[in-house]
């Protein structure tokens, strides 16, 4: 399983272009009056990476955004993406081969309390995917969160979410297709009807963190203390039609983000992760994960922007496959926020396996939303 993102470390295609605005959070709103409303974005990300002395460039993201409403009530979300190699973990980078939908759904949003989305959305499995790619702490998406999904962290169902302290305390519970015939994570036992369930709870205990998404990294306009925790369960989704096995998954994730000495920015997060396929054949993965990250936003303009150092360890023990480690550190450059960003890292990626070597690879990357 995880064989394919060491390959996919190595693969490379060729940067046309970056021409970048956009942001899943942000945008142009036009008002239509009476309510409605629509907002038009974009976003891009681009990196150069060097794989054992290999240099190759990638078009990792560009997205259109949009969205609106048509009361207070009722509104819509619908985003494209470009659609990439990559594999089972998303957000790797690939050969760009087209636009997909990413996202495409109905929000029905009462109040704080409850709120309803239908269509295709983020599954709330953990913080690092309801971050996305694009407002996570360090550049890449971390290989330990691999819960199942159709898309880039998506799938097709329905969610049902709200909060209360303006955000302090959040909920999600969603049923989504999950592994079934023309999904990612289908097998032999897959395509029965079984839906894919996912829960989570998140309380903040310093500022709140209000709607659907979270950010794991505020750059200081926020303090945060969170904890959250999710689940994930679909019945037939391992093994065979004839051996069918459960899959059920779970985890707990934490960020501390606080001014210090001034406003000087320190930021610990650590997710823990654990996977059970049920011990049949699957493409899922099967074992458990972590990640710790710690970063500091140094108050202090480098020219239009300000050093953010970071490092990120991650671990994954699996069941059936082996063991796979990374380190990434070096720095961010942090121009506006997550709308406008540079970050220049060294990772180094070790496998179990004695016939695999180590994976050395330096990044440089540019994002950038409107």
């Amino acid at each position: 399983m995880l064989t394919g993102y060491r390959i996919r470390l190595c693969v490379s295609s060729t940067i046309l272009a970056l021409i970048g605005v956009g942001s899943a959070h942000a945008g142009e709103t036009i008002d239509l009056g009476n309510g409605a409303s629509v907002t038009i974005g974009a976003a891009a990300r681009a990196s150069l990476r060097t794989t054992d002395g290999e240099t190759d460039g990638f078009l990792e993201s560009a997205r259109i955004l949009t969205s609106g409403q048509f009361n207070k009530v009722v509104g819509f979300t619908f985003n494209t993406e470009i659609e990439s190699s990559g594999g089972i973990f998303p957000y790797l980078p690939g050969d760009p081969d087209g636009i997909r939908i990413l996202d495409a759904t109905a929000r029905f949003e009462f109040n704080d309390y409850f709120n309803v989305w239908a269509g295709r959305m983020v599954l709330p499995q953990d913080r690092s995917n309801l971050d996305g790619p694009y407002y996570l702490g360090v550049w890449d998406y971390p290989i330990v969160s691999a819960f199942p999904n159709r898309f880039n962290g998506r799938d097709d169902g329905v969610t049902i979410w709200g909060q209360t302290g303006g955000g302090k305390f959040k909920y999600w519970a969603g049923a989504y297709e999950g592994c079934r015939g023309d999904s990612p994570c289908a097998t032999g036992a897959a395509g029965g009807g079984d839906l894919l369930y996912v829960g989570r709870a998140s309380y903040d205990f310093w500022d709140p963190e209000p709607g659907y998404y979270v950010a794991s990294d505020y750059y200081g306009k926020k303090e945060i203390l969170s904890v959250g925790f999710s689940t994930s369960f679909q019945d037939r989704a391992t093994g065979t039609a004839l051996d069918p096995g459960h899959y059920f998954g779970w985890n707990v994730d934490g960020l501390m983000q606080k001014k210090v000495f001034g406003d000087n920015v320190l930021t610990l997060e650590g997710a823990y992760y654990h996977y059970d396929t049920d011990d049949k054949a699957t493409p899922l993965a099967n074992g458990d994960s972590y990640f710790v990250l710690a970063s500091f936003l140094i108050d202090h303009n480098f020219g239009p922007g300000k050093l953010q150092p970071v490092i990120r360890y991650e671990e994954f023990l699996t069941k059936n496959a082996y063991d796979i480690s990374r380190l990434q550190t070096g720095v961010n450059y942090i121009i506006r926020g997550s709308d406008a960003r540079v970050s220049l890292l060294y990772s180094k990626t070790d496998f179990e396996d004695p016939t695999l070597a180590s994976v050395d690879q330096f990044v440089a990357g540019l994002q950038l939303q409107y």
